[in-house]
């Protein structure tokens, strides 16, 4: 009985995990979360009765250890890279922590699990907004496109803005005698980076400018 009661436990705490995340509109929501911790639980408790059935013969955190290895896999597929930033990493954190939390219900740890549960929350809801205040880089991917073969030299005219060049690539179209560079940029302050696209602009041979 007490079994089902650590499942019942595991499927309550993943689901108010996954709540906040569904409503923050990540992929791995509700269910996810809930499934994932779910599921780390019920191996956890095999794990145990495993170990009670066979005794030495067996090792009874073989299974429960490959919950660590099996969730990465998982958690890579909610990590997306869109241009030179990256998304899905909280999320994938919290489907690695959630499965923490599965596991030690399944040991029979509901304090440990329920204040870990507490914690995750606060971490989500609360210091989401303390970090949304605090400076951070910002990430961009400039096109370019010029007449004539000649490069842009970019650092020239970078000079004086808090931007840092991180990646340059160059494409040459002979028959149109134009390049294409796309440059990955970092910086803090955006109107920074405006007024350096103002400059730009005013390039001699310029055909075409946008930033992603």
């Amino acid at each position: 009985m007490e079994n089902f009661l650590r499942l019942f436990i595991a499927a309550v705490l993943g689901g108010l995990i996954g709540i906040e995340r569904q409503i923050g509109g990540q992929y791995a929501g509700f269910r996810t979360q809930l499934l994932v911790c779910l599921g780390s639980c019920l191996f956890t408790i095999a794990s145990v009765h495993v170990y009670k059935a066979h005794g030495a013969y067996t090792d009874p955190a073989r299974i429960a250890a490959q919950i660590v290895v099996g969730i990465g896999f998982l958690g890579a597929g909610a990590i997306l890279r869109h241009g030179v930033s990256i998304r899905g990493l909280t999320t994938a954190a919290t489907l690695w922590i959630v499965s923490a939390i599965g596991m030690a219900v399944g040991f029979g740890e509901y304090m440990i699990a329920g204040f870990t549960t507490f914690l995750v929350l606060v971490n989500l809801a609360l210091l989401k907004n303390i970090e949304d205040i605090l400076p951070k880089n910002r990430y961009s991917i400039l096109i370019i496109k010029i007449k004539g073969a000649e490069e842009l030299k970019i650092e020239e005219f970078i000079n004086g803005y808090n931007i840092k060049v991180l990646d340059t690539k160059f494409k040459f179209m002979k028959e149109q005698n134009i390049i294409e560079q796309e440059v990955s940029l970092r910086y803090k302050d955006y109107a920074q980076l405006t007024e350096f696209l103002r400059v730009l602009k005013n390039i001699p041979d310029l055909l075409e400018i946008h930033i992603s």
